[in-house]
């Protein structure tokens, strides 16, 4: 269940960034570097969440 999660705000945060990239330079740095962080976070998770799967399926 928390893979369906984290996937779907991955994209979610995804297409935010590409949509609102403008808006993030404008609100500083930090903000910027944080949501990039959280995405590089999630899609590790999800790396190695996937690796787990199918290396046991």
């Amino acid at each position: 269940m928390i893979l369906k999660i984290l996937s779907v705000l991955f994209v979610v945060l995804f297409i935010t960034r590409i949509f609102f990239a403008r808006k993030l330079k404008e609100m500083g740095k930090a903000a910027d570097r944080t949501l990039n962080l959280f995405l590089i976070a999630i899609a590790i998770y999800l790396c190695l969440q996937a690796l787990f799967v199918y290396a046991t399926a």
